[in-house]
């Protein structure tokens, strides 16, 4: 047959004399089939290169072997890693990934969810756009929750967790990020962050902000700026920073590599030397951070086991094997690379 017409259990069926029920039992492995049929349906099988339909296959048994994937931004570095270690977890079990891109609002990321379930995929994993660690779920995810139905958020940390959940261990890193200025004499220190009220951007503010008083840095709102969580962001965020702060930090921290990228930009185009001038410090450690100029300390996040991790629990859920909600938070670790240095003396840049 031509290669671009799909095969069908009632084409293997016809070329063995055999009817559509006895392929289709025979391929379930059927005891009402005899071991000879099925040996002969396999090989035949084989030797059309028959597909199995898995929409058809969905509809029989109430769930495929297609799971759903929802990501705030998939061409984001961090997201982009994440799903190569979900996609790879998929392949080895022999399961099929949609992806969609979500959104920061619950209700159209509900839309995506609804979407997915429609297809019958046999669970989702996802970073849903919460604000809160102890979010008052409306409707749609109290019923997910009391329905059992498989769900597994990544990068997000709920107190106690509604859902399976795989996260890193953020908190520890901003500690190590605020110790290491610390110990290189910075008390002036600025912070940008990302704009949309998402939990982990608040989380990571609030263990900035936490630990800078425990330091004794310079207790100043106009060292804390925000913008889109892009180079273009971080760009615009350190321009409204310099315009705005007459003593000039002697380190930034930054919420994310990408931003980063944009922070490094315009402290170039100002000619501020980095980190004879400044130091920057960011977080995520994705591969871009090692091939700025200069590299970029970071604090590294295991983002492909995040991913792997995280399709395990939602096979384990799927398999009914975790009913109660797991918390899984992965070590970080602070890479110390060229953009930081000793606190210079303060002096207008």
């Amino acid at each position: 047959m031509p290669l671009t017409q799909k095969i069908t259990l009632q084409d293997v069926g016809r070329r063995l004399g055999l009817s559509t029920t006895t392929v289709s039992l025979a391929l379930r492995d059927h005891p009402r089939i005899s071991k000879a049929t099925k040996e002969k349906i396999h090989k035949m099988i084989a030797e059309m290169n028959y597909e199995p339909d898995q929409v058809a296959r969905a509809l029989v048994m109430g769930r495929s072997n297609l799971i759903g994937v929802i990501v705030p931004n998939s061409s984001d570095p961090y997201y982009a890693e994440v799903f190569k270690g979900i996609e790879d977890g998929a392949r080895a079990s022999n399961f099929h990934i949609l992806l969609s891109n979500g959104s920061y609002e619950l209700e159209p990321y509900e839309q995506r969810a609804r979407e997915l379930m429609s297809l019958r995929v046999g669970g989702i994993i996802m970073a849903p756009p919460f604000t809160q660690e102890r979010p008052k779920l409306p409707g749609f995810w109290r019923q997910l929750r009391d329905r059992h139905f498989p769900i597994v958020l990544i990068n997000r940390q709920l107190k106690p967790p509604i859902f399976h959940q795989v996260a890193a261990a953020y908190s520890h890193g901003m500690k190590a990020v605020v110790e290491t200025l610390a110990a290189l004499g910075h008390h002036r220190v600025a912070y940008v962050s990302g704009e949309v009220p998402l939990l982990p951007i608040r989380q990571r503010l609030a263990d900035f902000r936490r630990y800078a008083r425990r330091h004794g840095f310079d207790d100043d709102a106009k060292l804390i700026v925000a913008g889109p969580l892009t180079p273009a962001g971080g760009y615009e965020a350190c321009r409204q920073l310099w315009s705005t702060v007459e003593r000039k930090p002697t380190a930034i921290v930054i919420f994310s590599d990408t931003v980063a990228v944009g922070v490094l930009r315009f402290l170039h185009d100002e000619g501020v030397h980095i980190p004879g001038d400044i130091s920057l410090i960011s977080l995520d450690g994705t591969a871009a951070s090692e091939f700025t100029h200069p590299s970029l300390t970071t604090v590294t996040t295991p983002m492909y086991d995040i991913g792997r991790k995280g399709f395990e629990l939602l096979l384990s859920s799927m398999e009914k094997k975790e009913q109660e909600p797991q918390s899984v938070i992965l070590p970080v670790q602070l890479v110390p690379r060229e953009s930081v240095g000793v606190a210079r003396k303060e002096r207008p840049v």
